[in-house]
């Protein structure tokens, strides 16, 4: 007797292994049929990695790292990780701290003297946590025509950046994400260290870790093996996207998926300092006013179906990385992309959906999905993203459409419910409405659009407009823009970003439709002759330029 129930228990773990086996083979198959349907051999792809209580359980790779040659992806393929770079940013300063080299709140000033002029104290925890008020490195450089296509070293960023002088907001007042936190941290710790950037990730992450494959590139001199090129495609056709402009702390990691992979195992295995470094990495952010938000240092938090999810995504040119952690199931996805769309993450979300559906909440149904063209007159009105950035939102037979401010042009939004509407010309986009504003959701970014009033006035006349002209320069950035007189059309002139118009906003007061160039508003002295405008956008408020003649 006790040998057939022994045998009988034998033959059930065996059917129950083999069951198990059988599911993940299963699943395995389902997220390759995910690459297959989403990426071609001949086009640009992406490369993922699947791990699951310490072990990467599934790696596969699809699509070309390199069109002019047909170099297929793989797992020695390098990509540029774009912001997924931020959390190795934050680690070592907090590794630092934990060493007694700087502490998370010290002032910036004390290490950064060339920002002395600053007119609040900023903390290395106000830089991780995007709190610190600074304009942002890529709407300077933008501004000074040096956007992603033109050739612009780290050190030349860094530089730039040490010359502002005020901010856009006080610091531990708002969220902003943007850039130049994370750029200053790494010259912190450049300077604590008395070591390159790239040489501390090295010693203290990377070689570790056996990351033998990833480094910091700052300029687009230095060589990278194996790397896969960046693409975006323009009329059903795949053209290079290239990317120069070069900034470490805040991207510049380049890496394969084997490498991140390894970092991966080590957040859901940490050792014992280690583990120290990433439970501060992933507390929330207190603001002033003491709201939390869902930013820690370098790492972001959301829940998703019910489980916490811990990640980054990073984006850059035609790059495209994501790094997703679930602690509570020691499950973690990487993906890794050359394509400048939004697929990859659709592809981890996807995943998290086919591995951990039992432990998902089933999303809860709108309780609203159809309104009235009455019900959606209350959605109507002037919305302002950045200053100088407009949107329209109309209702006409029972559909709510978005409109840029000062166009003609408008476009249907579907419902989804609850408030929610679709914005399908751009992949994983909707607007969030609450009473007097909404949320405009894009990917993972959240851009909160308050409704404003806006009475623009008419068209001036030449004469009102011929007290603008002038040249005005920046001192900070040494960014000059000219305006003149075009075609009866008061317009800023720059030498590489060309022309923008410029329509009246109110007195002494004008938009763009440009995120370089957004808002302007002109100063008078007492005498009432203009004197400077300052200028206002996206990461970028009251930028000064002084008028010279």
């Amino acid at each position: 007797m006790m040998k057939s129930l022994l045998t009988c228990f034998l033959l059930l773990s065996i059917y129950l292994l083999n069951a198990q086996e059988s599911n993940k083979n299963d699943l395995f198959l389902q997220v390759g049929s995910l690459l297959h349907n989403n990426y071609n051999s001949d086009q640009p792809g992406v490369a993922v990695s699947i791990i699951k209580n310490g072990n990467v359980v599934y790696k596969n790779q699809k699509g070309t790292a390199n069109l002019e040659y047909n170099i297929p992806i793989s797992d020695s393929t390098a990509f540029n990780i774009a912001s997924v770079s931020k959390q190795f940013t934050a680690f070592l300063a907090v590794l630092l701290e934990k060493e007694n080299k700087l502490s998370m709140s010290d002032d910036i000033r004390n290490h950064l003297p060339e920002l002395k002029h600053l007119p609040y104290k900023i903390t290395l925890r106000h830089l991780a946590s995007h709190t610190h008020g600074l304009p942002n490195s890529n709407e300077l450089a933008n501004l000074a025509g040096k956007g992603l296509d033109y050739n612009i070293t780290h050190q030349e960023i860094a530089q730039m950046l040490l010359n502002i002088k005020q901010v856009n907001f006080k610091p531990g007042a708002k969220y902003e994400y943007n850039n130049t936190g994370f750029i200053l941290l790494a010259e912190i710790i450049e300077r604590v260290t008395g070591k390159p950037f790239q040489e501390v990730l090295q010693d203290r992450i990377f070689k570790p870790l056996q990351m033998d494959h990833s480094m910091a590139v700052s300029s687009s001199s230095i060589i990278v093996k194996n790397k896969a090129y960046s693409y975006k495609k323009e009329n059903d056709m795949y053209k290079n996207y290239v990317l120069n402009m070069k900034a470490n702390g805040s991207s510049g990691i380049s890496t394969t998926i084997d490498d991140l992979s390894k970092w991966a195992i080590e957040f859901q295995n940490p050792n014992k300092i280690n583990n120290v470094v990433f439970d501060e990495m992933t507390q929330t952010t207190t603001l002033n006013s003491g709201k939390t938000i869902d930013y820690g240092l370098g790492l972001e938090f959301k829940n998703y179906r019910g489980v916490d999810v811990v990640f980054h995504g990073g984006g850059t040119a035609g790059f495209r990385s994501y790094l997703l952690h679930i602690p509570e199931y020691m499950f973690s996805v990487v993906i890794l992309g050359n394509n400048n769309d939004f697929t990859p993450l659709n592809i981890v979300y996807n995943i998290v959906d086919l591995f951990l559906e039992e432990h998902l909440e089933e999303p809860s149904a709108p309780k609203k999905v159809r309104y009235s063209n009455k019900e959606l007159k209350a959605f109507e009105g002037t919305y302002e993203m950045f200053p100088g950035t407009y949107y329209n939102i109309l209702a006409e037979n029972d559909t709510l459409y978005f409109q840029s401010f000062g166009r003609k042009g408008k476009a249907p939004l579907p419902v989804i419910g609850d408030g929610e509407f679709l914005f399908p010309y751009v992949p994983t986009t909707k607007f969030s409405f609450y009473e007097n504003g909404f949320i405009f959701n894009i990917a993972d970014f959240k851009y909160d659009c308050k409704k404003v009033e806006l009475k623009p006035k008419d068209i001036p006349s030449k004469s009102d407009l011929l007290k603008f002209e002038g040249a005005y320069k920046n001192e900070e950035f040494n960014i000059n823009y000219e305006l003149v007189m075009k075609n009866n059309q008061l317009v800023a002139s720059h030498s590489i970003n060309g022309d923008f118009e410029l329509f009246p906003l109110a007195q002494d007061s004008f938009y763009t439709n440009q995120s370089v160039f957004s808002k302007v508003d002109f100063i008078k002295n007492d005498q009432g002759d203009i004197i400077e405008f300052q200028l206002s956008g996206r990461n970028i408020k009251n930028l000064k330029f002084r008028k010279i003649n």
